[in-house]
């Protein structure tokens, strides 16, 4: 443990340099046009083949709302206006935090990009709910579509709880805890 901290860390002590290990954080848009959403299929692994919505890993000097912005053009060929956060969810059992953000197009165009197979725009009633890639994908989207049948759209910060049982990519091996929700003033 260094001096002065509360954790072990990985310590040089020749050097007294320690070298810390942070969370990273994934930023992402659901991208909504009329009664559909956009998503990808994607092309790399984990979970090669699955769909989820654009999104990937925030890159130094970007922020939250930019490196959003960018992973959809990347992954979907698409520009985009964001519009409003929409979820904080952390997965602290491996270190992750997703900041996704409601978006909309400024240009028709949408091509896969080099990390999916293919970007489509897809109704609610026809989510692929079973070939979802990550369960943070899964509880945004079930977030966004209980603030549509609301009506009022919300901010919202939670964190994604692993049973310890089961898969790690199946979102019913997981709960929402310590969900706070803050209504968007229109």
């Amino acid at each position: 443990m260094p001096p002065g901290d509360d954790r072990v860390r990985r310590w040089c002590p020749a050097c007294e340099v320690a070298h810390y290990k942070n969370p990273l954080v994934v930023v992402g848009c659901l991208v909504e046009r009329g009664d559909e959403l956009l998503l990808c299929r994607r092309a790399i692994e984990p979970a090669y083949g699955k769909w989820t919505v654009p999104a990937g890993f925030l890159e130094l000097g970007e922020t939250l709302a930019d490196g959003a912005a960018r992973e959809t053009r990347e992954e979907a060929g698409a520009h985009v206006e964001v519009l409003a956060p929409h979820s904080h969810l952390d997965l602290t059992h491996i270190g992750q935090h997703y900041a996704m953000f409601r978006a909309r197009l400024t240009a028709p165009d949408i091509k896969a990009g080099v990390e999916s197979l293919e970007c489509a725009w897809v109704r609610r009633d026809d989510i692929p709910w079973d070939e979802l890639a990550f369960p943070a994908v899964h509880f945004a989207l079930r977030l966004l579509f209980d603030d549509q049948d609301a009506g009022v759209a919300h901010v919202h910060h939670g964190q994604i709880r692993w049973s310890g049982a089961g898969s790690r990519f199946s979102a019913t091996n997981y709960e929402l805890a310590d969900h706070l929700r803050t209504p968007v003033r229109p």
